[in-house]
């Protein structure tokens, strides 16, 4: 692929420093995302206040070129690295494609507390099948039905390899349907 074409890269940050980087790539204008939740603590004079919290640690995903993250990395956030993978035997930079990054944000952007962040090994993908969630907040999510370590019962999962699985909420068998293999 080109290094001028517009893609999602999985970066990571140290320090835990990806909403401040989210931050960042908001006021440039450059799509990102960083899945969080709102969690309510009792600030120092004794008032709960909401707080915005990363639920992926050391995770920012990034859709732009790599010419321009190159160039952010160099000269404005020099604690971003490229998360690599192993493709093909040889050590690459790891991009989401669009369609997966899509169900993914769907899923993990959600408020909702039912979603579930797991580690990616934590998820037993082998005897899942492809759906999409048809109805609701996450109409239009692809991804593989699946049991979740400890759970009896079978969940939507969109699964970035290497880096997060996310799993739906339980949802009715009606709002679900298989997608054919292409």
């Amino acid at each position: 692929m080109s290094e001028s074409v517009e893609q999602w890269y999985v970066l990571r940050v140290t320090y835990q420093r990806e909403l401040i980087a989210k931050r960042f790539f908001d006021e440039k204008n450059i799509e990102s995302f960083v899945p969080t939740r709102t969690v309510y603590r009792t600030n120092a004079a004794g008032r709960r206040c909401a707080k915005a919290q990363a639920m992926l640690h050391n995770y920012i995903f990034v859709r732009s070129t790599r010419e321009r993250i190159d160039e952010i990395k160099q000269f404005s956030l020099p604690y971003l690295r490229y998360v690599m993978h192993v493709q093909d035997e040889r050590r690459q930079i790891m991009v989401v494609p669009d369609e997966q990054m899509r169900s993914f944000v769907a899923i993990a952007g959600s408020d909702d507390e039912r979603v579930a962040f797991l580690a990616p090994e934590s998820v037993d993908l082998a005897c899942g099948e492809r759906v999409r969630i048809t109805a609701g907040v996450f109409e239009g999510a692809e991804g593989v039905l699946a049991k979740v370590m400890g759970g009896r019962v079978r969940r939507v999962v969109v699964k970035i390899e290497g880096v997060a699985a996310v799993a739906a909420p339980i949802l009715p068998a009606a709002m679900v349907e298989r997608v054919n293999a292409k």
